[in-house]
Order: C-alpha cells, then sequence, then structure tokens
C-alpha cells in the first residue's frame, strides 16, 4: 500500500531532512545578512531576492503537512467503525462512516456550515442541511432514549419513534450510541476547544 503525497521540492526535502528550528532560522537569517555586508551587497537584488526567498517560506503550513503525513501513516490501518476515539490523529484520518456520525455533532456541523471548519467535506456528505439537534436524523440516531440536558442543567429523555424499524430496532445499537457521544463527540470537542489543529482535517490546518 502507498500514501501519495503532494509537496513542492523545498516541501520534500524538508519531510526528509528535517525543518530547521527558530534558532537555527535566526542563525541563518544573520548569516546571510552578515556575509552580504562583508561583501558589500547589503544594497544589491542579488541580497533582496535571496531575504525575499527565505522570508517567503512558511514554516508553519510546512510543519502541519509534515505531521499530517505523519498522523496519516499512523492511522492508515485504523478500521472506519463508531468505536472510541481519543486522539487528534483519529479524528483527522476518520472514514466516512465515522465522519458522518461525528458531523451529528450540532457544534461541529454548525462550525462546517459557516465555512469555519473543514468537516471532512472530501467524504462527507450533508444530507440534512441546515437541521441541527432535535431537528437533525442523525442527533436523532445517537441521542434517542439518552439522557439530554437543558441550559438549566434538566435532564429529559427522548425517544424519536420514527427511528424504529418494524422489529424494534433503530440504526444504531446502544453501545454505539454512547460511543458517538461520549467518545467521539465529547473528544471531538475537546480539540476544539484548543482552538490549534482542525480535528476534521486531513491536511492537518488550523482552527
Amino acid at each position: 500500500m502507498a500514501i501519495a503525497v503532494y509537496a513542492s521540492d523545498d516541501e520534500y526535502g524538508y519531510m526528509r531532512y528535517g525543518l530547521p528550528s527558530s534558532g537555527e532560522r535566526t542563525m541563518l537569517r544573520d548569516r546571510l545578512e552578515s556575509t552580504a555586508r562583508s561583501h558589500g551587497l547589503l544594497d544589491s537584488d542579488f541580497y533582496r531576492k535571496a531575504v525575499d526567498k527565505f522570508n517567503s517560506i512558511d514554516f508553519e503550513r510546512i510543519e502541519r503537512k509534515i505531521e499530517a503525513v505523519r498522523r496519516k501513516v499512523t492511522h492508515i490501518f485504523d478500521h472506519d467503525a463508531i468505536r472510541n476515539m481519543s486522539s487528534i490523529g483519529d479524528f483527522q484520518q476518520a472514514g466516512p462512516v465515522q465522519a458522518r456520525w461525528i458531523m451529528a455533532n450540532p457544534r461541529a456541523k454548525k462550525l462546517f456550515e459557516k465555512d469555519m471548519l473543514h468537516g471532512y467535506r472530501d467524504m462527507f456528505t450533508n444530507r440534512y442541511p441546515g437541521r441541527y439537534g432535535d431537528d437533525d436524523p442523525d442527533y436523532q440516531q445517537v441521542m434517542n432514549g439518552l439522557a439530554q440536558f437543558d441550559e438549566a442543567g434538566n435532564a429529559k429523555f427522548v425517544e424519536y419513534l420514527h427511528l424504529y424499524d418494524e422489529d424494534g430496532r433503530t440504526e444504531l445499537s446502544f453501545a454505539n450510541q454512547v460511543r458517538v457521544r461520549d467518545s467521539m463527540w465529547a473528544n471531538f470537542d475537546a480539540f476544539l476547544d484548543e482552538g490549534l489543529d482542525d480535528p476534521s482535517s486531513e491536511d492537518n490546518n488550523s482552527l
């Protein structure tokens, strides 16, 4: 099995050999300036182009791409099924089945529809746009019969009777409902609260 990674020659070099540390970047910038000064080139086009080239390197983006590749390799054999998910890599490398139930989380879905979250857009089909929480059939599947709390902390139990088939079954088992709510949703929200990496971005974009 192969993993395709698209990168420029510079990015490939950084992925293979590593990025310079912030201290090394400062040293390189200082050495460039001192070398140009010693040769009387500070006002030359050559020096300005060299500085512009160095400053144009988006080290943060490259670092994110390298980390995305690492996470993809780490989670390449993960099973795409409802299960406990806790690491950022679990979420960023989720499959279509997992993406569907993660995105039933009203918070995630609202951010996605506001274009504030990647939201697995290459694999997630938003079957119920503009419908959140009790109005979203996928949310209903997760929360059917489970305790829900209002803003005052009062508990309620809602059964969505239309979800049951003729044999009295719903699409999700009770165990999978709990996994989605207490692991997939809860930990996804925790990464949103951190405000750093987008947990729904395979490329490890920032929030």
